[in-house]
């Protein structure tokens, strides 16, 4: 009788050990997948989303037609912000990836840093675009009154309250910010109230989409009727290139963000209730992706102005055009005093060429 009691229970035991090991397997399989694609995500967005905020910054400020425009200080600030939330993010990422260790998990200290200048970065970033339409919908309003309300002294204003409440919560990070089960995240009860119910729901999720899709659509609106009134044409066009750039910054955001708002609250309220290490890896893997859209969010921001706005490319291609034919002219100039017996002939003068070719 022995024996026949102890079949049952080997099989049994077998059963489960099996199904240990296949969970184990898919466990480590799901983990190797998703470190291969952050790896290999994180060094693309890093390069791009570098090399495009270098690139808005430096585009806002040389273009002569976009000094002192409101929208293109915003719009440079951003960048800044943008590259920020990169750089603080991303390479420990890849450092971690590369010594199999996360960074953030080894000192509290770093853990506090990054979320803090993430975290800040990233919410001056997203009030900044609401501020952008903000002020294409008050210049291209159809009152005065409100036109003139869009200046730069405004947006110094509304750029420094922002900067306040940034670091305020940036602060509460390096407070509350412990590492821990999940990794280096708040625990503090309370705080973690505050931040479930509150600032990813409302402050970073509600709040900044309904002010800049609806402020975009009013903008939107108000560059359509533009052409009724007695505007230059310059200016005109101007408005229309920054609203489509406003209603595409809205867009990247839709598209981008609230998936990663979703993950995060879907993250913070059942990390705890997964038992089954199968459902957690998921769990994490899915936050992981969503991670990777919100950094691209910040970083293809050069590139989507590229595709939306044809007179956008037009000016960087004048630009650039007009930077070489201002090198090829400087030396020609230096042919010219050079000594007589140096001199080519004016037929064959290869920078005459270049300079007719340029233009």
């Amino acid at each position: 009788m022995s024996k026949k009691t102890t079949f049952p229970q080997m099989a049994k035991e077998n059963n489960a050990t099996m199904e240990m090991n296949s969970t184990l397997d898919a466990v480590q399989s799901i983990y190797y997948i998703s470190k291969i694609f952050e790896l290999s995500a994180d060094i693309i967005i890093l390069t791009a989303g570098v090399i495009g905020n270098v690139l808005i910054i430096f585009f806002f400020t040389k273009l002569r037609i976009f000094r002192g425009n409101q929208c293109a200080y915003y719009l440079k600030i951003c960048a800044i912000t943008d590259m920020g939330v990169v750089i603080a993010m991303l390479p420990s990422n890849i450092v971690g990836y590369l010594i199999n260790e996360i960074l953030a998990r080894l000192t509290v200290i770093w853990c506090k840093i990054q979320l803090m200048s993430s975290y800040s970065c990233g919410l001056y970033s997203l009030y900044t675009i609401c501020f952008i339409a903000l002020d294409q919908y008050l210049s291209t309003n159809h009152r005065q009154i409100w036109r003139q309300m869009s200046t730069i002294r405004l947006a110094h204003c509304l750029s420094y309250f922002n900067m306040s409440v940034a670091v305020f919560h940036g602060i509460l990070f390096l407070i509350f910010a412990e590492i821990g089960i999940i990794g280096c995240t708040i625990y503090h009860p309370i705080a973690r109230i505050y931040f479930t119910f509150f600032y990813y729901p409302i402050l970073s999720g509600v709040l900044p989409l309904a002010i800049s899709s609806t402020l975009g659509l009013l903008a939107y609106r108000n560059v359509r009727r533009i052409i009724r009134r007695q505007i230059p044409v310059v200016r005109r066009r101007l408005d229309r290139q920054m609203t489509a750039i406003a209603l595409a910054r809205v867009l990247c955001i839709f598209i981008l963000g609230v998936p990663f708002l979703l993950a995060s609250l879907v993250e913070a309220n059942t990390i705890y209730s997964f038992q089954d290490p199968r459902g957690r890896a998921i769990l994490s893997f899915i936050v992981k992706i969503t991670y990777t859209l919100l950094y691209v969010n910040h970083a293809i921001n050069f590139y989507v102005f590229l595709i939306i706005s044809p007179r956008f490319r037009h000016q960087i291609k004048n630009f650039i055009l007009k930077k070489r034919s201002r090198q090829v002219t400087r030396v020609c100039n230096q042919e010219v005093v050079s000594p007589v017996n140096n001199q080519s002939t004016p037929e064959n003068d290869p920078c005459r060429v270049s300079v007719l070719e340029s233009v």
